[in-house]
């Protein structure tokens, strides 16, 4: 009995939303629970960009707010919140706040703060039959399956989104946090090795070649109407999907580039900068910690023991490796600054696979190239001057 009065709480929020949203018109910001249900502020989409410009946290995290926070909302807004009255006979105390959350997330945009995204290319895409496409699709989305299985096997938290790009697919973990995004990163190794394996085990044509990008930035989540109302599945635009498709544009053929991303940690308790930051080096150092627990990991229908990535550079004099940046300009003559990484994947009978280029490699590669010190990966600053590379040379 409890479960169908549950059951029925939530198609009648389900359907009241479906009223505010008005086929996609509006956009549902916050919502905050009452005695009679729920207060919901619901946005016309057009004014979103005006009103929320400067005020740009309001759409990060959870949607449910207290009453005092709903009102200063709806003061920017100017728009008074619509009351939810749920019948008596259906009311429920059983009814959890991630179930309301998910119902109302589906009508409105949410701001992802230093979400990391993975962007997966498929290389001569356009020069495969249409079957062909199809296949190297579904083997793409089969190697995602399989390293979302593994990465939950251990123990790792990814709550995993996609949406295809047409020749590849943008992916996402919905969890949130550095270590969700450490997480989405070995998920991402994980990917690259089953491909890899299968590539050796399959046609050309039926397991496909890649170019691959990794970043950290700011995106906008939202759900696309299926029929009357917003479908299951979400879709993210901004600045780390923009950064990921320059990077892909410029990558070489099984080339992986990690963008030059800073990011800085904010306690919720503290406005200050807190000191547990990271860039792209350091978080690649974080990340290999975390690649460590991943042995004897079946993939390709064999095990591989080891998965090690690291920025590649130039050898210096005392036998080290420095770390190289690359800089680039898009079509649009926006600068972009990305790295380029390498993957040694050791399989259970001593063979390796290499994944990536070497920096010897990347004579083609059409972006400067900036030589850091070994030390940079620690907060150094210096380096030398940009050493040009083009595809023409």
């Amino acid at each position: 009995m409890a479960l169908e009065i549950s059951r029925q709480y939530l198609k009648f929020v389900d359907d009241e939303l479906i009223r505010l949203w008005r086929l996609g018109r509006n956009a549902v910001v916050a919502w905050s629970p009452t005695e009679e249900g729920l207060d919901v502020l619901a946005v016309p989409q057009y004014l979103l960009p005006n009103l929320f410009n400067n005020h740009e946290e309001i759409l990060v995290g959870s949607m449910q707010r207290n009453a005092e926070e709903l009102a200063v909302i709806s003061d920017i807004c100017e728009i008074e919140p619509y009351r939810i009255v749920i019948p008596a006979a259906i009311r429920s105390n059983s009814i959890g706040t991630k179930a309301l959350e998910y119902l109302t997330r589906r009508f409105g945009i949410t701001k992802l703060a230093n979400k990391a995204v993975v962007l997966f290319d498929i290389v001569g895409f356009s020069r495969y039959s249409p079957l062909e496409q199809v296949t190297a699709l579904n083997s793409l989305s089969y190697s995602i399956n399989v390293a979302y299985q593994r990465t939950v096997e251990n123990g790792l938290d990814v709550s995993l989104c996609h949406s295809t790009t047409g020749d590849g697919f943008y992916v996402w973990n919905r969890a949130d946090g550095v270590d969700a995004n450490i997480d989405l990163f070995c998920f991402l190794m994980l990917v690259l090795a089953d491909n890899s394996l299968g590539q050796q085990k399959g046609l050309s044509t039926t397991v496909p070649v890649l170019r691959t990008g990794f970043h950290v930035g700011d995106c906008f989540e939202y759900f696309l109407a299926e029929g009357a109302r917003p479908g299951t599945g979400s879709y993210i635009v901004g600045n780390a999907t923009i950064q990921l498709a320059r990077m892909v544009e410029i990558a070489l053929q099984n080339q992986i580039l990690i963008g030059d991303f800073n990011v800085t940690v904010r306690d919720e308790a503290n406005p200050e900068p807190s000191m547990g930051g990271y860039d792209a080096a350091a978080f690649l150092e974080r990340a290999q910690k975390r690649l460590l627990e991943f042995k004897d990991v079946n993939l390709s229908r064999e095990k591989v023991s080891g998965i090690k990535c690291y920025l590649t550079g130039h050898a210096e004099a005392d036998g080290t490796f420095n770390i190289c940046r690359y800089r680039f300009s898009d079509k649009h003559d926006f600068q972009h600054s990305v790295f380029n990484a390498k993957v040694n994947v050791y399989r259970a009978n001593n063979d390796q696979i290499f994944l990536g280029r070497l920096t010897k490699d990347l004579e083609e590669f059409a972006a400067d190239e900036i030589v850091l010190r070994a030390n940079a990966a620690a907060g150094a600053t210096d380096a030398a001057e940009p050493v040009p590379r083009t595809a023409a040379e």
